[in-house]
């Protein structure tokens, strides 16, 4: 299923660029786990956190905690329902795919490699300020030569979304299940990717 919230027009997108855990893969940390390890509050941003520790021991033990919670996560990835198809699909069109994760270049690489996916441009928070910061696209699109309103960000989470709408990108918002508050700001909001194929076989 399908909902367009703007104007978007599949056919006129010229680059795609995914969020990985939760997105491509389900590689999602357990984010209640390590936030209650960390001593935070439940939904605020681990990564910010994590920085505005003073104290470099803690520091150092709150970093080594994130890694293991993301290195754990990656073993057990698996393909989110029509995300390699999306891929596939996507490529026969064409289009140049990327990838921009908030996760360590070694988790996200576990993933990528677990899984096979076919997409070799990927960007983690080593390579670009994180997400909901919009490096990350617009040094993609420097690479593509793209503008960023060419560009649709696909991802499952407000991060993602934050970050389209801060590089001037348009956002696909995939959501399985529950549809989240945030969603309403999104340009598409994509329940099934078999159906997201559809659309854009359709030109919609």
């Amino acid at each position: 299923m399908i909902t367009r919230l703007s104007d978007l027009k599949l056919n006129d997108i010229r680059g795609v660029i995914f969020d990985l855990d939760g997105t491509l893969a389900h590689s999602n940390p357990d984010f209640v786990g390590l936030r209650a390890e960390l001593g935070m509050t439940p939904g605020a941003d681990i990564l910010a956190y994590v920085d505005s520790l003073s104290d470099e021991s803690a520091r150092h033990t709150a970093l080594q905690i994130v890694h293991d919670y993301e290195i754990q996560s990656s073993l057990t990835a698996t393909w989110v329902e029509g995300a390699r198809e999306l891929i596939e699909y996507l490529q026969s069109q064409s289009l140049p795919l990327a990838i921009l994760t908030r996760n360590i270049p070694e988790a996200a690489l576990m993933t990528i490699n677990k899984l096979g996916i076919d997409i070799s441009l990927v960007l983690t928070r080593q390579d670009a300020q994180p997400k909901p910061h919009p490096e990350g696209i617009q040094l993609i699109c420097q690479q593509w030569q793209l503008a960023p309103a060419d560009i649709l960000y696909v991802g499952d989470y407000l991060f993602d979304l934050q970050t389209a709408q801060n590089a001037g990108s348009r956002c696909a918002l995939y959501f399985p299940d529950t549809v989240p508050d945030y969603a309403k700001d999104a340009d598409l909001l994509v329940a099934c990717y078999h159906s997201f194929i559809e659309a854009w076989n359709k030109g919609d």
